[in-house]
C-alpha cells in the first residue's frame, strides 16, 4: 500500500477499503495528503482532530471526519486514551458511474441533518460485512455502499462555485500536492531535498521553508514517514525480512530502518509483526 498521495488499493469487486482503527498498535497521527477516495472516518469511541484544506476539523463520538476526493488532509488521534473509529476509503469511480460530471461537485455532511447518522449505519454495517466476510458478502457490501453514494448524491451534494466551499482551492494546495505525490512516488529511492527544489522549481531553501509551512513537517521527517507507512504495510502483509523490506523502502540499511521504526512505533519492526500476528489469533 502507498499514500500521501495516497493510492488506495480496494478489495477485489468491492470499490472501497474498509478498515477498523483505534489504539493500541495502529499508528493514529497520518500527516497531511491526499487521494481520489472519498474517505468516512466515523468515531466509536472517543475523538479524532484534524485539518481539511487547512481548516480545523474535529469530530467525536458518533461523528464522522469526512474528505472529499482530492482535499488535503490530517488526521491525528493520538491523545485519546481510548479510540476506535471504522474508515471507508470510497472510489471515486463507484459515484461517478452515477453522477458523470463528479468534478463540478462537492459534498458536506452536516451536524444536525440527520446525514451523520444515517452514513453511520451503513458504514457501521459495512464494517461488519468485511470483517465477517460471508459467502457472497461483496455483494452485500455494493448495496451497503450504494446506500452511502444515494445519501451523497441526494442529500449531501454542491455546486463547487458556492461560497461555502471553504478553503478547498487556496492558493499553494497545488504544489504541495504535486511535492507529495513525487515523494510518493519517488521515496524508495535516494531523494534529497536538492532534488525536490529541482522538480518544484525553487531553491534548496525556499522549497525546504515551503514544504515545512505547508505540511507542518520537515521534508525529511515526512519522507521518513512515507518510508515506515510503506514499509508497514509491507511487514505486515508479507513474510519478507526486515532488511528486504528497509532496502524496498529507501532506507540506506537495515539499522536506520530498525532506529526508525522504533522511534514512530515504539518497538522494532520484528517485534511490531509478532504483536500484531498474536493479535489477530
Amino acid at each position: 500500500m502507498k499514500y500521501y498521495h495516497e493510492k488506495v488499493e480496494t478489495d477485489g469487486k468491492v470499490p472501497a477499503r474498509i478498515y477498523y482503527g483505534g489504539t493500541g498498535l495502529d499508528k493514529l497521527h497520518y500527516p497531511l495528503h491526499w487521494h481520489h477516495n472519498l474517505e468516512f472516518d466515523l468515531v466509536i469511541e472517543g475523538c479524532i482532530r484534524g485539518r481539511i484544506d487547512g481548516r480545523p476539523v474535529e469530530v467525536r463520538e458518533g461523528e464522522i471526519f469526512f474528505v472529499n476526493s482530492g482535499e488535503l488532509h490530517e488526521t491525528d488521534g493520538s491523545g485519546e486514551t481510548r479510540l476506535r473509529s471504522v474508515t471507508v476509503l470510497l472510489s471515486d469511480e463507484m459515484l461517478r458511474e452515477y453522477c458523470p460530471d463528479l468534478d463540478l461537485w462537492y459534498f458536506s455532511i452536516e451536524k444536525g441533518s440527520g446525514q451523520q447518522e444515517k452514513l453511520a449505519r451503513h458504514i457501521i454495517r459495512c464494517a461488519e460485512i468485511q470483517k465477517e466476510k460471508r459467502e457472497f458478502y461483496e455483494l452485500e457490501l455494493a448495496v451497503e455502499l450504494g446506500q452511502i453514494c444515494s445519501i451523497l448524491l441526494y442529500e449531501c451534494r454542491k455546486k463547487k462555485d458556492q461560497p461555502d466551499r471553504g478553503a478547498g482551492n487556496r492558493k499553494g494546495t497545488g504544489r504541495i500536492k504535486k511535492a507529495i505525490s513525487y515523494m510518493e512516488e519517488n521515496y524508495e529511492t535516494a531523494l534529497s531535498a536538492r532534488d525536490m527544489a529541482e522538480v518544484m522549481g525553487m531553491t534548496p531553501t525556499y522549497f525546504s521553508r515551503f514544504f515545512h509551512q505547508s505540511t507542518g513537517q520537515t521534508f525529511h521527517s515526512y519522507l521518513t514517514w512515507l518510508r515506515l507507512s510503506a514499509a508497514r504495510e509491507q511487514l505486515l502483509g508479507t513474510d519478507g525480512g526486515i532488511t528486504a523490506i528497509a532496502l524496498d523502502n529507501g532506507f540506506p540499511n537495515v539499522k536506520a530502518f530498525i532506529a526508525a521504526f522504533a522511534r514512530e512505533y515504539g518497538m522494532t519492526p520484528a517485534r511490531y509483526r509478532r504483536e500484531l500476528q498474536k493479535d489477530k489469533k
